[in-house]
Order: C-alpha cells, then structure tokens, then sequence
C-alpha cells in the first residue's frame, strides 16, 4: 500500500529528496524514495537472489544503506544507477553469506569408504558435529531472546513486528501510527544494537539470521 506522501514530495527530484536526509528530513524522504523505487528493487534483488523472503530483507538493508550512506553520493549524477548499485552490492553481499556456509560432515565422506568402523567412525564424527552446532545455535538464540528483549521499546516494537513479525515497513508503519521512514531508521539502530551486543556469538553459527547480514 502507498505511504501517504505530499503532492509536493511527488514533485521532487531524487537528489532532492537525498539532499533532505542530510538536513535531518530522513523519515519524509526516505518515505519517498521507498514509494518510488522499493517495488523495483525487491524484483532486482529476487532476479539476483531468486528466494523471496532474502530479497525482502535485503530490499529493505537498501533503504537502511541510503540513510547511512547518502554522504556517498554525488548529487547531478545518476541517483537510480547508483541504488540499484547499492542493491546489487547487498544482493552479492547475501549470496556470499550463504556461499560461506559449511558442509554437513556427511557429504564430505570419502567415496570409497568400504569398511563398517570408518563408517561408524564418520557417524560419530557426524553426530558429534551435529550436537555441538545444536548446543552453539541454542545458546546463540538464548542471547538473542535476551539482547531484543533488552532493546528499546521503541526499537523492539519495529524490530518484532518487521524481522521478526514478517509485517512490511508500511503495516508496521500504520499499526505504531508512526512514519515508514521512522520504521527503516528503527530497525536500522535495533539491528546496530543486536550486532554489538551478539557478535562473539554469529561466527560460531552455522547460518546467521539476516539481520546480521551487511
């Protein structure tokens, strides 16, 4: 659904809208830009990523990256060409993510392993594996549990509701009363926080949620 905009923000250029985030106007900016390009990115993304629930979240890092990186940008040049490069970026950034998963043990195994105490030896080896990657996501998701309940409530409701809720930016947005721009810089410092607080703990899992992913 469309976020409630002014006609006048309708009228604006993109670099004008850029302009904006950086004298302090993020929420009705980025409100703008979403309106205009989210739909576009979220089916770059998915051409790149072809999973549906990554490409939402990494639609939505796009849009936390603009806010963060406006600096970055060189207004008069091409402000489209460079989000979809931002985009681009992300979308490798996911796939890299994923390509840095490690095997199970068991589809190392040996082909011509022939004799039944290697065959049990692997066995081991594969539920001992098994039990301690269990053991690490339960104390991983224990801390998790703990860091977002210690968020802000301001942070946690936008949080709750978005990563974890699965609602899009503008349901959230209507449900809190508050503006979508308001949301993506929520979720944006909730996120920050959640690293901090749980990075000894995210290189020892097998898969790390998206939220930590850059």
């Amino acid at each position: 659904m469309r976020p409630v905009s002014d006609h006048h923000d309708d009228l604006l250029a993109d670099d004008a809208l850029v302009a904006m985030i950086g004298r302090g106007q993020a929420e009705r900016a980025l409100a703008e830009l979403q309106r205009r390009y989210e739909r576009k990115i979220y089916h770059f993304v998915l051409g790149l990523l072809r999973d549906g629930h990554l490409a939402a979240d990494v639609t939505a890092e796009v849009f936390e990256k603009v806010f963060l990186k406006t600096a970055l940008y060189q207004p008069g040049t091409n402000f489209r060409a460079w989000l979809f490069e931002v985009a681009r970026n992300q979308a490798l950034s996911a796939l890299r993510m994923q390509r840095r998963m490690p095997r199970p043990v068991t589809n190392l195994t040996p082909p011509n392993v022939a004799t039944s105490e290697d065959e049990d030896w692997l066995a081991n080896v594969a539920d001992d594996a098994t039990r301690h990657r269990a053991a690490e996501e339960r104390e991983f998701m224990s801390a998790f549990h703990t860091a977002v309940a210690d968020l802000p409530p301001n942070y946690r409701a936008v949080f709750e509701l978005c990563v974890q809720g699965g609602h899009s930016y503008e349901e959230a947005a209507r449900k809190l009363r508050i503006p979508v721009g308001t949301v993506a810089i929520r979720i944006m410092r909730a996120r920050q926080r959640l690293f901090r607080t749980l990075s000894r703990h995210v290189d020892r899992i097998r898969r790390p949620p998206a939220c930590f992913q850059d």
